[in-house]
């Protein structure tokens, strides 16, 4: 078997053109040997397939949920095609009501499984009609679209812009012509696809499918808040180059050096990027699954921080806010698309050295240190802002609508 892990190395237009050619020319042999194997499988009642990336901790997962909630009462298929780092998301996926959850990684995430793998589950769903498939951070599903019936509806979610050729942006590029619906999370987003098409010459008609649908979060009834030292400030979610932890690190080491009166927690699976300098003086939370015990830890903590490279508006930033957290943050396009200098958050220069970043946010830090009248201020400007913009009931009312629309569903 060969071990080439497709999900993580057909990152560009020309990879992705080279498997779409192995599919292709692997057709004939699949209707032969694969499709007698899909027929023979039981069809499925629902008529909402989603396929998604993995169930592990992260802000996406959390999207995914409240999607698939929006449609609580319809019975639904969710497969997983990447393998998941951890559980901790696991039992709220497989215990979803009307949702039957299979994980599918193993058949996905090797040359010769995923080849045959991508005709089968097509030729399974092809089988289905009318039904809407939705997907997101799968390229699986992007594989796959070639070989569904036009009368499918096919969605994809695009969470943000990977800027080069290592986004999912060029999977929704190289399959335009495919999907029905290209959701994303924020206008800048919009924008950036919109720019795309444009330098690839894709007919602008296209860009009437592009939509914006914005996450939104539990906001906390009344905001409860004590704003006395230490100023506790938190990061939590993944790692990676794009998150830049090592700044964090970096940031939250001066303030231990200097013994300032300033908390730093941590929580998610990025607690391993760590040096062991921070671990020995800041909390560690671990992975946080259950929402009762995150929002507690938003309500004790008073700043966001994130010094990331690059990003859409994150889910961490929205519920932060919900229960009076000041975001502390590199200045990305979908970050100001909310957020406002002095305002309701404190906002770190993009395009900068990373030294200049960790300057700069260990000074807005002393900013809120020295003036607490500041931190009560922005912090409250914060949660009246999240509660105004970040509710949910919008959310829902756009995806149910969304996923329902011209299918017939059956309970």
């Amino acid at each position: 078997m060969m071990s080439i892990h497709v999900t993580q190395s057909m990152h560009n237009l020309k990879k992705i053109k080279l498997f779409r050619i192995i599919l292709a020319l692997t057709y004939p042999i699949s209707l032969i040997f694969i499709y007698p194997f899909s027929a023979l499988k039981k069809k499925n009642s629902a008529r909402l397939f989603f396929f998604l990336d993995r169930y592990a901790i992260g802000g996406a997962q959390k999207v995914y949920l409240d999607i698939l909630n929006s449609v609580d009462d319809v019975p639904k298929q969710v497969y997983f095609t990447r393998k998941s780092s951890g559980n901790d998301f696991k039992k709220k996926f497989y215990s979803l009501p009307e949702t039957k959850c299979e994980d599918i990684h193993v058949w996905c995430d090797y040359l010769l499984f995923r080849i045959f793998t991508v005709h089968y589950y097509a030729f399974y769903l092809n089988r289905h009609e009318p039904i809407h498939v939705f997907s997101s951070n799968s390229t699986f599903f992007f594989d796959m679209l070639p070989y569904l019936k036009k009368n499918i509806v096919k969605t994809e979610l695009l969470h943000n812009f990977g800027y080069g050729k290592g986004g999912f942006e060029f999977f929704g590029l190289a399959n335009y012509k495919y999907l029905n619906n290209r959701i994303v999370v924020d206008e800048f987003t919009v924008a950036n696809i919109k720019q795309q098409y444009k330098q690839y010459d894709i007919d602008p008609e296209f860009c009437k499918r592009i939509r914006m649908i914005e996450p939104g979060v539990f906001v906390a009834p009344v905001l409860h808040k004590d704003y006395s030292v230490p100023l506790k400030i938190l990061y939590a979610g993944r790692g990676g180059p794009q998150k830049r932890v090592w700044l964090l690190s970096k940031i939250a080491d001066y303030f231990a050096r200097e013994r300032l009166p300033v908390e730093f927690h941590f929580a998610g699976p990025m607690i391993d990027e760590l040096p062991s300098s921070v671990k020995h003086y800041a909390i560690l939370h671990g992975n946080i699954s259950d929402p009762e015990q995150m929002n507690s830890l938003y309500s004790e903590c008073h700043v966001i921080l994130m010094t990331s490279a690059y990003e859409g508006f994150p889910m961490l930033i929205k519920e932060g806010m919900a229960f009076g957290c000041i975001p502390i943050v590199t200045a990305l396009p979908g970050n100001r698309m909310h957020l406002s200098e002095n305002s309701n958050a404190l906002l770190i220069d993009i395009n900068i050295e990373e030294p200049e970043v960790i300057r700069q946010a260990i000074e807005k830090i002393k900013l809120l240190l020295y003036g607490p009248d500041r931190l009560r201020s922005l912090s409250l400007h914060a949660y009246s802002y999240a509660k105004e913009h970040f509710t949910k009931s919008r959310f829902v009312e756009q995806y149910r609508g969304l996923l329902l629309n011209g299918i017939a569903v059956h309970h």
